[in-house]
C-alpha cells in the first residue's frame, strides 16, 4: 500500500475515483420507473429499510472476511468469498455490475499501489466482485474505518444515481446520505462482529432482472 494509507483511504474513496460506479444503478431506475418511490422521502425510506439492513447483516460482515484474508495475504479464501457473494446475488445484471466496478478498481490498483498480493489476485481472479477488491485496496486500514468507509461508497452510490432518476438536489441528497451515515454509525460495530447472513430484497433484484429488458436506460444493465 501506499506510505500514508490515510490519504490512499481519502483517493480511493474519493467520487471522482474512476471505478465505473457511476454507470450502475443496482436496480434504482427500474424502482423509479415502476413508482416504488419518485421523491426524496421514498428514497429515504427505502434506503433505511432496504439497504442499510442489507449492509449490516450481510455486506460488512463479508467485508470484515475479505478484509481479514486480505491482510493475511490469503488468495485461496479471497477466492472463495468472491464465489460465495457470486452465489448470494441471484440477478445477473447485480452481479456484472459488482464485477465490472471490482475489475476496475483491480486495475487501478495494479497501477496505484501494486503489490504481491494485488499480482496474484489478479491472475487468479480478475473479474473480481467490488467487496472483495475494496477489502485488498482498504487492507492497510484497521477494519473499523475500511467497513465505513465501503458503507459509505454503497450509500452514495445509491444517493448519487438518484439525483439522475428523479428531481432530488444535491443539498436534498446530500441531507440524506448523511442521515443514513448516522443511521448506520449507531449499529455498524455489532455489524463487524457478526457472521454474514442473508438479506431477503426481491424487490431490488426484481427491479434489476427487468433493467436489461427496458425500453429505455439511463444506466448500464
Amino acid at each position: 500500500m501506499p506510505s500514508d494509507p490515510w490519504l490512499w483511504l481519502m483517493q480511493a474513496n474519493d467520487s471522482q475515483y474512476p471505478s465505473g460506479a457511476y454507470a450502475h444503478s443496482y436496480g434504482l431506475e427500474e424502482l423509479v420507473e415502476a413508482g416504488v418511490f419518485t421523491n426524496a422521502e421514498g428514497l429515504e425510506r427505502f434506503l433505511e429499510t432496504q439497504i442499510l439492513p442489507a449492509l449490516l447483516t450481510f455486506d460488512l460482515p463479508y467485508f470484515v472476511q475479505a478484509h481479514a484474508a486480505a491482510n493475511a495475504s490469503d488468495t485461496a479464501r479471497l477466492l472463495e468469498l468472491d464465489a460465495e457473494l457470486d452465489a448470494w446475488r441471484l440477478p445477473a445484471e447485480t452481479r456484472d455490475a459488482s464485477r465490472r466496478i471490482g475489475s476496475r478498481r483491480l486495475e487501478l490498483l495494479r497501477q496505484l499501489a501494486p503489490s504481491d498480493l494485488v499480482e496474484a489476485h489478479a491472475a487468479a481472479c480478475p473479474f473480481s466482485h467490488h467487496l472483495v477488491v475494496t477489502a485488498i485496496e482498504l487492507a492497510a486500514i484497521p477494519i473499523a474505518q475500511a467497513a465505513r468507509a465501503f458503507a459509505f461508497q454503497t450509500i452514495t452510490g445509491f444517493a448519487t444515481a438518484s439525483m439522475k432518476l428523479m428531481r432530488l438536489g444535491q443539498s436534498a441528497c446530500q441531507s440524506i446520505v448523511r442521515r443514513m451515515l448516522d443511521l448506520l454509525g449507531s449499529d455498524i460495530d455489532a455489524a463487524l462482529s457478526r457472521p454474514p447472513d442473508g438479506w431477503f430484497n426481491p424487490l431490488l433484484e426484481i427491479a434489476s432482472l427487468r433493467h436489461a429488458r427496458a425500453d429505455a436506460r439511463l444506466f448500464i444493465s
